[in-house]
C-alpha cells in the first residue's frame, strides 16, 4: 500500500472588518494594523462606512499579504520604527488602485504592474486609494547579503515596464493566488525563486561586455564573504579592515573598491552594529541589560561612544529609543483580540 504521508498546509488567515459593526470597523482596523502601520482615512470618508480585508500567509520565513480596502494613509514615524523594531523589506504591486509615496516632499505614484518597495527601517508616508494589492514582507536577514545596495532601496518605485519588473509581479500575484493550496514544503521551495527574481531586479543595471557581467558576479561573490564575516565578528571589538583582510586574504585597496558604494567598509561596519544594537535596545526581553552592556556587546569601545554614534544616526538617545517601545509600542485595547497575522508580523521581527 503506498504510505501515506501527511501534507501541511501553508498557514493563513484572514482579518475582515465586515466582522465588526459599523461603527468599530475603522478603530478594530487602525488597531490591528497599528503592528506596523499608523493609519488614517481622508475627512471625507466615513468610518461607518469602511471596509478592509486582508488574507494572509507565512510562505517559509516570508509574510505574503492580500490586502482590499478603501483609500487611507500609512505612516511610519521615526517613533514607531524605534518602538516595534522591525527590520525588514516589502515588496509590493497593486493588481488595482494605486499609491503615492512622499519621496522629499513629492508625490510619486505607484500603479498596477509597478514594484515598490519600503524598507521598514525608514520614516514612511503614503496614500494608497481604493486598491487591492500584494505585499511581501522579507526579513533583511534573509535578503541583505543577496543585494549589493541593500539599505538603498526605501521608497524605491520600478516601472511595470521593465522585464524584471514584470516577471517578479506576475510570480508574486501567482504565489498569492496559490496560497491556499500549497503545502509548507512547497512554499518553501516557491520562496527561493522570489528572492531570486527581488535580487536580479534590485541589483540589475545595464552592462555591455560579457567580461564586465563576469566581473561583477566576483565582485558580487566576495562581497557576500566579506559582509558574512563582518556579520559573525560584529561583537568583537577587533573588526577592523587590517582583520578582514589577514582573514579573506585580500588587499586593503580591493576591500575599499568592493565597499566604496557602500560609504566604505568602516562605515558599513559601524552601520550594521547599530542594526544589531537596535534590535536589543527596543527588545522587551531586554528592557533590564544595560545600554553599556548592549554597546560592549556589539563592538563600541564605550557607552558615550555608542550613545554620540546611535543618536547621531536615529536622531534619538538609546535610552529614548527604549522608552519611546514601552510608550508608544502597540498596545491593543483590552478588547482587542490580536489577529493571528498581527503575532506573524512580530515574530518576524525577533
Amino acid at each position: 500500500m503506498p504510505k501515506d504521508d501527511k501534507v501541511t498546509p501553508v498557514p493563513k488567515t484572514v482579518f475582515d472588518t465586515d466582522t465588526y459593526a459599523p461603527q468599530d470597523r475603522f478603530e478594530a482596523w487602525r488597531n490591528s494594523m497599528g503592528v506596523i502601520f499608523d493609519c488614517s482615512l481622508d475627512d471625507r470618508t466615513d468610518p461607518c462606512h469602511f471596509h478592509a480585508k486582508l488574507t494572509a500567509a507565512m510562505l517559509g520565513p516570508v509574510f505574503c499579504g492580500r490586502l482590499v480596502s478603501q483609500a487611507q494613509r500609512f505612516e511610519r514615524p521615526q517613533s514607531k520604527i524605534m518602538a516595534d523594531g522591525l527590520d525588514h523589506l516589502l515588496i509590493q504591486v497593486f493588481r488595482s488602485g494605486s499609491g503615492e509615496v512622499e519621496v522629499s516632499g513629492a508625490q510619486n505614484s505607484v500603479r498596477p504592474g509597478d514594484i515598490y518597495i519600503m524598507d521598514a527601517s525608514a520614516p514612511l508616508k503614503a496614500v494608497d486609494y481604493e486598491f487591492d494589492n500584494v505585499t511581501m514582507v522579507i526579513p533583511r536577514d534573509i535578503i541583505a547579503d543577496r543585494l549589493t545596495r541593500p539599505d538603498e532601496h526605501h521608497k524605491r518605485i520600478i516601472s511595470g515596464s521593465n522585464p524584471l519588473a514584470k516577471l517578479l509581479y506576475d510570480y508574486m500575484l501567482s504565489l498569492d493566488q496559490q496560497t491556499g493550496s500549497m503545502s509548507i514544503e512547497e512554499a518553501e521551495l516557491a520562496i527561493e525563486p522570489f528572492l531570486s527574481l527581488t535580487e536580479s531586479l534590485l541589483n540589475h543595471h545595464a552592462l555591455g561586455r560579457r567580461a564586465e557581467v563576469d566581473k561583477l558576479s566576483v565582485d558580487a561573490a566576495m562581497l557576500a564573504s566579506i559582509k558574512r564575516f563582518i556579520e559573525e565578528n560584529l561583537s568583537n571589538q577587533a573588526l577592523s579592515p587590517d582583520m578582514i583582510c589577514a582573514n579573506l586574504g585580500l588587499s586593503r585597496s580591493r576591500l575599499y573598491r568592493l565597499f566604496e558604494t557602500l560609504g566604505g567598509v568602516s562605515n558599513y561596519i559601524r552601520h550594521r552594529r547599530l542594526r544589531r544594537s537596535l534590535r536589543d535596545v527596543v527588545d522587551e526581553n531586554q528592557r533590564t541589560v544595560l545600554i553599556k552592556a548592549i554597546a560592549h556587546r556589539w563592538g563600541f569601545r564605550s557607552e558615550s561612544d555608542f550613545s554620540r554614534i546611535f543618536k547621531r544616526h536615529y536622531g534619538v538617545s538609546p535610552n529614548d529609543a527604549r522608552n519611546a517601545r514601552m510608550i508608544h509600542s502597540h498596545a491593543p485595547s483590552d478588547d482587542h483580540q490580536i489577529a493571528e497575522y498581527e503575532q506573524w508580523l512580530r515574530n518576524l521581527a525577533r
